[in-house]
């Protein structure tokens, strides 16, 4: 279930997953800083700590969306900024601000369905993704890729340890999604004045050897 705050066990299905989604370092919607990890409180418990918000409806004014994608687990290519998986689940952020439901979503009423899994023996491998919809002008990815001044997160890629839903007899609960760690959004950094310099002194040298 798309769900980053849920169950009570991690050896037994469906699982358990403590990852609140964060705001930008600073609560600074101009910020490039982009982390990944659990903090103490998380589950699994790590040793990451932001300095945003936990993330809800309508922070910083924007308009957030919620969004899963995954694959069967052998089928999975690419790594964490660019991978095949695909799009099964979307959601918004709860309005509440602190609490155990700061930076969680609204677990949608049905089970995403993972492409390529057909047995209890298949998993799923995962990737949450994050942005403001700016009201709704940036409503997919791709959009989102193409914009660097959208406010974005993505997750770690994860494997859910557990048969998926309704992949045994009798037909089994769908699992959380253990394994997913907190991230924060934020905007693609610029170009460093370094890297910029190299590049102009790579352009300088190219129109040099032409005359």
């Amino acid at each position: 279930m798309f769900n980053n705050r849920a169950g009570s066990s991690t050896t037994a299905a469906p699982g358990f997953v403590i990852a609140p989604i964060y705001g930008p370092e600073n609560n600074d919607r101009t910020s490039a800083v982009s982390k990944s990890g659990n903090t103490s409180t998380g589950n699994p418990m790590g040793s990451q700590t932001y300095t945003g918000s936990p993330l809800f409806a309508g922070y910083l004014g924007g308009t957030w969306t919620a969004t899963l994608w995954g694959l069967e687990s052998s089928a999975v290519t690419g790594a964490k900024d660019a991978n095949n998986l695909v799009l099964i689940s979307t959601t918004t952020f709860r309005t509440t601000t602190s609490g155990n439901f700061a930076g969680t979503i609204n677990q949608p009423t049905t089970a995403a369905a993972v492409p390529g899994v057909v047995s209890g023996s298949d998993r799923g491998t995962f990737q949450m993704r994050v942005w403001d919809t700016q009201g709704g002008a940036i409503a997919t990815w791709d959009q989102v890729l193409q914009n660097p001044n959208v406010m974005r997160g993505v997750s770690d890629i994860f494997t859910v340890p557990f048969s998926l839903g309704g992949t045994l007899s009798p037909p089994n609960t769908a699992p959380f999604l253990q394994g997913l760690q907190s991230f924060n959004v934020s905007v693609v950094p610029e170009p460093s004045t370094i890297a910029l310099g190299i590049i102009g002194t790579g352009c300088l040298f190219l129109l040099r050897r032409r005359k």
